[in-house]
C-alpha cells in the first residue's frame, strides 16, 4: 500500500489548500494562546483602553520582587472569576459551531468565526465595565475554540487517507509555531503598545477568514477519499 509523502502535500493537486491551511492553523494557534496570555496581562495590568500605568511602589520596598522587572501582581477573586467565566466559553459555543459546519459548510463557517474572533480582538480596547470585559472574553475564547474545531474537521476531510496523517502532522507543527510566537505579542508588545498587540492579533484573524473563505475545496457533504 502506498504512503503519503511530504511532497505529495505540496504537489500542484494540493498545494494551494496545503498554504492556506497551514497559515490558518498557524494564525488559530497565534490567536489562541495570544487571547489566554493576553487575559492574564489585561487583568494584571489594567491594560484595558491603553491607559497602563506602572505600578505604585512603596519607596521604602526594596525587595526583589519591587525590583523585578516582571511587575508580578496578585490577582484578586474578580479576576479569577473573569478568567473561569471566560474558560467556559471553549465549549460554550460548540453547538453553534457544529450547525454552522453543518449547515454553512466548513469555509464559511471558519471565515465568520475568524472574522468575529478578529472583531473582538479590537474591542479589547473600547473602556467598558468588568462584566463587559468578562464578555468580550468569553466570547474571544468561545470563538477561537471554534476555530480549532472547524479546521481540525476541514484538514482531517480534505486529504485522502494516505495523506491525512501527513497533512495533520504538519499542520499541528505549524501550530506550535503560532503558540511560540503568541507570548512574544501579549505580553512583551502589548506592555509597550497595547492596540498595536490587538491590532497585529486582529490583523491575523482577518488573514486567516480570507484564507478561509478562498479555501479551494468545500468538504461539507464530500466522502471521504
Amino acid at each position: 500500500e502506498r504512503r503519503g509523502r511530504f511532497k505529495d502535500l505540496i504537489h500542484p493537486k494540493y498545494l494551494r489548500t496545503t498554504l492556506q491551511i497551514w497559515i490558518i492553523w498557524l494564525g488559530i494557534a497565534f490567536a489562541y494562546y495570544g487571547v489566554i496570555l493576553a487575559s492574564a496581562e489585561l487583568l494584571e495590568r489594567d491594560l484595558v483602553c491603553g491607559s497602563a500605568a506602572p505600578p505604585v511602589q512603596d519607596p521604602g520596598d526594596d525587595s526583589e520582587e519591587s525590583r523585578s522587572p516582571c511587575h508580578c501582581h496578585l490577582f484578586g477573586p474578580a479576576a479569577y472569576q473573569t478568567m473561569i467565566i471566560s474558560t467556559v466559553g471553549e465549549i460554550a459555543l460548540n453547538p453553534l459551531n457544529i450547525l454552522g459546519i453543518n449547515f454553512l459548510g466548513r469555509r464559511l463557517s471558519l471565515c465568520i468565526t475568524m472574522g468575529c474572533t478578529a472583531l473582538f480582538f479590537l474591542l479589547l480596547n473600547i473602556c467598558t465595565s468588568s462584566t463587559g470585559m468578562t464578555g468580550f472574553l468569553f466570547m474571544l475564547r468561545a470563538l477561537v475554540s471554534a476555530n480549532f474545531n472547524t479546521i481540525y474537521i476541514y484538514t482531517a476531510e480534505v486529504y485522502p487517507t494516505t495523506m491525512r496523517a501527513l497533512g495533520m502532522g504538519t499542520s499541528g507543527s505549524l501550530c506550535r509555531v503560532g503558540a511560540m510566537v503568541a507570548p512574544f505579542i501579549s505580553q512583551v508588545l502589548m506592555s509597550a503598545s497595547f492596540i498595536g498587540a490587538l491590532c497585529l492579533f486582529s490583523s491575523v484573524c482577518v488573514v486567516c477568514a480570507i484564507s478561509a473563505f478562498t479555501l479551494p475545496i468545500e468538504t461539507k457533504g464530500r466522502a471521504l477519499q
